[in-house]
């Protein structure tokens, strides 16, 4: 049921830092005087990104919310959606930010309920997520390591 595949997943960093791989791009706007242009602060969105990029963000959505899911199943719950959003917040638009979060939240609403349907008894749930114990590990430090990322692009931009 996992599609996570470790050495690419942390290459193409957190599913929200997705968004914010266009950080370099930047806005000018005439002055309130009819002066030069000045620079003004942006925040980027799902339309700031290319199609492929938009399908790789929702490919990440997908991935995430699996895995979030299965670790709450598995009772450790990342507060992934919470921490993930302070972390891209500063640069991504929140009207994006709500729609990528929503989608996130269905899924993992769905993945949550798979995984309850199918180890429905206590014994059975026991036995996967112990069988699961040390790539449910591996997976909150790449979780993590991929949110502490988006927040270092984030902090690192100068336009937003």
């Amino acid at each position: 049921m996992l599609r996570w595949k470790t050495p690419g997943a942390r290459k193409t960093g957190m599913w929200m830092a997705a968004l914010a791989l266009v950080l370099t791009a930047f806005g000018f706007a005439r002055g309130a005087g009819g002066g030069a242009a000045e620079l003004i602060p942006i925040k980027l969105g799902l339309e700031s990104i290319t199609k492929a990029e938009r399908d790789k963000l929702w490919e990440r959505v997908d991935e995430y919310a699996t895995v979030d899911a299965l670790l709450e199943f598995c009772g450790r719950k990342l507060n992934l959606q919470r921490r993930t959003w302070a972390a891209v917040s500063p640069c991504v638009e929140v009207r994006s930010l709500r729609k990528v979060a929503g989608v996130f939240r269905a899924k993992k609403a769905e993945y949550v309920k798979a995984w309850e349907t199918a180890f429905a008894e206590p014994d059975k749930k026991k036995t996967m997520c112990d069988s699961q114990k040390p790539k449910l590990a591996e997976y909150t430090r790449i979780l993590d390591a991929h949110i502490s990322e988006a927040a270092t692009m984030c902090s690192a931009c100068i336009f937003c």
